[in-house]
């Protein structure tokens, strides 16, 4: 069900909210959060069992970057009072609730903006707790104006708190989570973890419904501590968004059971104002293990692919790496051995690369690099693997139908790198010489590919370099020296050591 949600409802929310204005988009997701609160109970203080408008309109400023304006102020302002009244709010509490609610969404908003701003989420753990800050920071500031309602004790304060804290956590872990598992890492990164079936997230689902409702039902507290457990279950296997989403719709699901009274508190609690309270103290210990664990899942994921990245590609041009290009010339060779798959190596040498540095310095020598591999990847298709393998040597490994598509390949490559380009104000016209050869045509040992590419690259540099030669040799065994007995004994040699 959650991969339902998590690939059909929720994108299309979001496609939604992209198709009308942000203050459009702020709007709707405040008053649906509005409803949305209202349908679930007020709590024993008389506020929202958990507060969701503000959250839902601070969790579109945050994922957007961007800070509540006048504008968007008075819109939200004009809907909450329309639906307040139309619900039947007492006036005496619009006034200061939409103070309550302005102020948690101004501050949220401008706090997470600062926390963006020196650097401070760097992770997914970090996010969370830039989310617990904003959320717990936010309801505090909120709270004086709660003052404004007569009949309110400390300890009402303390429960209206803490239901926007809880509802801004939830709200906020959800938006903020969406599509984070894939960003920032490219696919050709990425680990081939096992992904998990759709029967195992039926199973996880109805493990977790099951659990809720025994607890519900029952009034069993061990089901509500073994529904947390199994969220450990989306946690590990599922991913954040999932993970968050599992975890909002438990929260949600406790809450609304307890507007009907069928969620009881913990030992014996006769004032409803700390029974409350041990209600969201319960859940948040319920809901913040699988949050947490899913955070330190994906950090733990992201600096494996991280790792794994920068174990195959080059750090200055971010091509594949010398490591990487030799793994796939074999798989291709294996591939034109067994199954007569064609293809073309292509060797690859900046011309003259040694005068930019020498007499322009290493920095233009270093972003001349990286245009030429900006070219190169350019003048390739998606199924051809380009691959720095020298200080200023490329190569590329790319599937041909016929010699003509190899050479049209070497032309085009040419042609494209043999163009003006300007690298700290200094305009170079950059060209590169290519020597190749076919497979299974020539060979299908790498390194005997790798020798006949080589050749055809001398070949072409003496030909007066910025052109491209291949290698005409059939696919004959390389002839081997034939060494005589004695001929590899080493002669006596003294060594002084010091």
């Amino acid at each position: 069900m959650h991969a339902f949600v998590m690939r059909v409802i929720f994108p299309r929310i979001l496609a939604f909210a992209n198709l009308i204005s942000s203050g459009t988009s702020l709007v709707v997701c405040y008053a649906v959060g509005f409803l949305a609160s209202q349908w679930i109970g007020d709590g024993a203080a008389g506020q929202p069992l958990i507060t969701l408008a503000a959250p839902a309109a601070l969790a579109l400023l945050v994922r957007s970057g961007g800070l509540l304006r006048a504008t968007d102020a008075a819109c939200i302002a004009i809907v909450h009072v329309a639906l307040a009244t139309t619900l039947g709010e007492p006036a005496p509490r619009i006034a200061p609730s939409l103070a309550a609610s302005l102020t948690l969404i101004a501050c949220g908003a401008l706090i997470f903006a600062r926390l963006r701003a020196v650097g401070f989420i760097t992770s997914q753990l970090r996010l969370a707790a830039a989310v617990t800050i904003v959320s717990v920071v936010g309801a505090v500031m909120a709270a004086p104006i709660d003052l404004l309602i007569s009949d309110l004790s400390a300890k009402a304060m303390a429960v209206r708190a803490v239901s926007v804290a809880l509802g801004s956590i939830l709200v906020l872990m959800l938006v903020m989570t969406y599509e984070r598992d894939r960003a920032g890492l490219t696919s050709d990164n990425a680990i081939d973890d096992p992904k998990p079936s759709w029967k195992e997230h039926l199973a996880a689902v109805a493990l977790v419904a099951a659990l809720v409702v025994g607890s519900i039902g029952d009034g069993r507290q061990e089901a509500a501590l073994g529904a947390s457990v199994a969220l450990l279950w989306f946690a590990i296997r599922f991913g954040l968004f999932p993970t968050a989403l599992a975890v909002f719709s438990f929260a949600i699901a406790l809450l609304t059971m307890v507007g009907a009274g069928q969620w009881p508190v913990l030992g014996t609690v006769s004032d409803p104002l700390s029974a409350e309270l041990m209600r969201y103290l319960a859940l948040a210990l319920l809901a913040a293990p699988s949050l947490i664990a899913a955070a330190a899942v994906h950090d733990q994921k992201r600096l494996r692919r991280m790792f794994a990245y920068r174990a195959t590609h080059d750090g200055l041009t971010t091509l594949t790496n010398r490591s990487r290009f030799l793994e796939v010339l074999e798989e291709a060779s294996a591939g034109a051995r067994s199954r007569g798959k064609r293809f073309t190596l292509l060797l690859i040498d900046l011309d003259f690369f040694k005068s930019v540095n020498d007499g322009y310095g290493h920095a233009r020598g270093d972003g001349l690099l990286v245009e030429v591999s900006n070219r190169l990847r350019q003048s390739t298709r998606a199924t051809d693997l380009v691959s720095r393998i020298g200080g200023d040597e490329f190569s590329v490994v790319a599937p041909v139908r016929t010699v003509e598509d190899a050479m049209a390949l070497a032309k085009r490559l040419v042609e494209t790198v043999n163009q003006p380009c300007e690298i700290g104000g200094v305009t170079f016209i950059p060209s590169v010489t290519i020597g190749g050869v076919l497979a299974p045509d020539s060979a299908t040992d790498p390194q005997r590919l790798m020798l006949l590419a080589d050749e055809a690259l001398y070949q072409a540099k003496a030909a007066g370099r910025n052109c491209w030669r291949f290698s005409a040799s059939t696919d004959e065994p390389p002839l081997l020296p034939v060494w005589r007995s004695g001929e590899l004994e080493p002669a006596p040699e003294t060594v002084f050591l010091d």
